[in-house]
């Protein structure tokens, strides 16, 4: 069993309660409050932000230029996405999308980030990538979840979100997220066990933040 097979399988009972959690069964029902989502875009766009250094570290940490190629791939996609689904969904709450950033940044945020950004500091590329991967391997499995329902229709707001994450460039076999599994597979094969050890709690740890 690979390192990131082995992550997968012990995050299944963190998936499931991310699954059944209030938020994303407010979702699967469209029964999610305006106030419950204008306060989820404005948290997530501190969390964003955060992703989007985590991936300029990794670019530029990166020793190799196919690596250094598919991070800077996945941020311009990053970048593009992000701020058109956050600045399309907050339209339908009849929101000024100006007034979005800058909010003030709740505990857990702080927390979340701080998690991930603190990976930059001293750590490399496997220290860095393992705990922001946890995030997106868990929103293309929420994804999946919220798209096998078949309750996730036009005219929910989360409907192009479902459809975003499910997108083959993300989650196919060939997608980033496999990308980014086989990159950590890979730097894992030369990692020490106490680094492995770290990466195995950090992945955790996201996908509990997550929820």
């Amino acid at each position: 069993m690979s390192f990131s097979q082995s992550l997968i399988q012990e995050a299944q009972p963190l998936l499931e309660a991310n699954e059944q959690c209030q938020f994303i069964q407010d979702v699967v029902h469209d029964t999610l409050s305006p106030e419950a989502m204008n306060y989820y875009i404005q948290q997530d766009l501190h969390y964003t932000d955060a992703e989007t250094y985590v991936q300029t570290q990794l670019i530029a940490r990166s020793r190799a230029v196919a690596d250094q190629q598919l991070f800077t791939g996945q941020l311009n996609s990053h970048l593009h996405t992000v701020n058109a689904l956050y600045e399309s969904m907050t339209k339908t709450l009849g929101v000024d999308w100006s007034q979005q950033r800058g909010q003030a940044m709740q505990p857990v945020t702080y927390f979340y980030r701080e998690h991930l950004l603190s990976q930059t500091r001293d750590g490399d590329v496997l220290d860095m990538l393992t705990p922001f991967q946890a995030g997106i391997w868990m929103y293309v499995e929420l994804g999946k979840y919220l798209g096998s329902t078949g309750q996730v229709k036009p005219g929910n707001n989360f409907h192009q979100w479902v459809i975003d994450v499910q997108e083959p460039s993300l989650a196919g076999p060939d997608g980033i997220s496999a990308k980014f599994f086989a990159v950590m597979d890979r730097d894992a094969e030369h990692a020490s066990e106490e680094q492995l050890k770290r990466a195995r709690e950090n992945f955790h740890r996201s996908c509990l933040f997550e929820w």
